[in-house]
């Protein structure tokens, strides 16, 4: 277990590929129990009811699988969904972690305070940051840049938000 957080801490900070990972199903499920745990507690801790965030993190996470493997088929490399899927969600739920601790400082809150801007600042370095991990991953995935990975990573982004807002609002 130990081996495996720290092979999903270096694939954060670049050291290490998708391709370094197994190709195991037993390991997949269990990032995405961890991806989808975490997503929820992270939802809740942001303020969202508990429906919304268990809502929100099923279909963000279904959408990357979908459109992750659907990017494998037509490339001709479905067999990499495996790694690619767990190195993203892998690394989703290191990330995720670590935005708890912005979000305790209520930067999605309605008081403006020094505290909530200190929390704003921190989640748009992790949004950053995640956006060059699955940039990285996506790169190793696809045989493509970094540039390339990274622009595909806030597309899916960009897409993620404009679904979940027009589903639930806001």
């Amino acid at each position: 277990m130990q081996a495996l957080i720290r092979f999903y801490v270096e694939l954060c900070l670049l050291r290490r590929a998708p391709q370094d990972l197994p190709a195991s199903t037993a390991l997949f499920w269990a990032v995405l129990a961890a991806d989808l745990a975490v997503g929820l507690v992270v939802g809740l801790a942001a303020g969202l009811p508990l429906g919304a965030s268990l809502g929100q993190d099923l279909i963000e996470t279904g959408l990357l699988l979908g459109v992750l493997y659907t990017g494998l088929y037509f490339t001709g490399h479905p067999g990499r969904f495996l790694q690619a899927a767990s190195a993203l969600l892998g690394s989703s739920v290191l990330i995720s972690l670590a935005a708890l601790v912005p979000l305790a400082l209520n930067p999605t809150g309605s008081e403006e305070t020094d505290a909530a801007a200190l929390g704003a600042l921190l989640l748009l370095g992790l949004l950053t940051w995640s956006v060059v991990v699955a940039g990285h991953i996506l790169r190793h995935t696809f045989a493509i840049s970094l540039a390339q990975g990274a622009a595909i990573a806030v597309a899916f982004q960009i897409l993620a938000i404009f679904l979940l807002g027009g589903l639930f609002g806001g």
